[in-house]
């Protein structure tokens, strides 16, 4: 417990100063929030940025997660192997696969989306394709470009399939152990008074698995608002006004323009924004718990 409450009193404490890192801190009071809220876009923004990366990739991957737990909890054929090729993403750093996507979205040869590009846009420059636009005075295809997914206006929509990527596997197993321990008598019941599929899913085990969705829920706001690894290692170390994180925007702030109270004034907000998150979570998806 004092590893915890110990540096979080610290860090509220800095807050209040002005501090380079190296000096004595000199007492400010609130006047870092102030500025925060005074330089309103930057702060605004990179809110903004956690808000888009909480719920668009959070929407897909409670979707695709509870599609993949309940088809693999109806013993598919392979489903052991499906399992395993899902979570393999959650074995793998965050770095580590904020590097493989960058190699992925790459303009250069080795990037496999614009290779796909590539090959699509010789195969609709053939000659038959030709002919067929010539047919129907379509206009002829325009040169090749590679496509700038990693640009600063593009990145945050790039990050998008990466998070889903590499957060689906893990949603899945935690769904998929809540719906196995749903005791199969309530299914084969469901089955005699002739329930469809849909029915046992949205009758029996959506309401019997509520507290792990919850829980899911929860897990994607929290991770949401702490986005760091992939917009870092996607701006090469350097995001700028469209890319800026809260995590990110705290991290310049302390480590490199060395503002150290206005950086943990950032870090006291995201403290509160989480906490506010995960009660506000915690109280709309609150139900009453169904025992069995």
């Amino acid at each position: 417990m004092i590893f915890v409450v110990v540096p979080a009193l610290n860090a509220l404490r800095y807050s209040l100063t002005r501090w380079d890192g190296l000096g004595e801190p000199v007492w400010v009071g609130l006047r870092n929030f102030i500025s925060i809220w005074q330089s309103g876009s930057v702060f605004i923004n990179a809110l903004k940025h956690n808000l888009f990366l909480m719920f668009v990739p959070g929407l897909f991957v409670l979707t695709l997660a509870l599609f993949f737990a309940y088809t693999i909890h109806q013993r598919i054929p392979g489903a052991r192997l499906f399992r395993v090729a899902f979570f393999f993403p959650n074995i793998i750093s965050s770095v580590a696969i904020a590097l493989l996507w960058v190699l992925i979205y790459s303009p250069t040869k080795v990037g496999l989306l614009n290779n796909i590009r590539l090959f699509f846009h010789h195969l609709f420059s053939h000659r038959l394709f030709s002919h067929i636009r010539h047919f129907f005075h379509a206009p002829e295809a325009y040169p090749f470009t590679a496509y700038p997914f990693t640009e600063s206006s593009h990145l945050l929509w790039a990050v998008v399939p990466m998070m889903i990527w590499s957060a689906t596997g893990f949603y899945m197993v935690l769904f998929l152990a809540a719906m196995e321990n749903i005791p199969e008598t309530y299914y084969e019941a469901a089955r005699l008074d002739g329930a469809t599929a849909t029915q046992l899913f949205f009758r029996i085990t959506l309401p019997l698995m509520w507290d792990v969705l919850t829980t899911g829920i929860i897990f994607l706001v929290v991770g949401g608002l702490k986005v760091f690894d992939a917009i870092w290692i996607m701006e090469n170390s350097h995001p700028n006004e469209k890319t800026h994180t809260l995590a990110t925007l705290m991290y310049t702030k302390v480590f490199e323009e060395y503002n150290i109270g206005y950086g943990t004034a950032i870090a006291v907000l995201l403290f509160v924004l989480v906490l506010l998150a995960t009660l506000l979570s915690f109280r709309l998806l609150r139900r009453e718990r169904l025992e069995y």
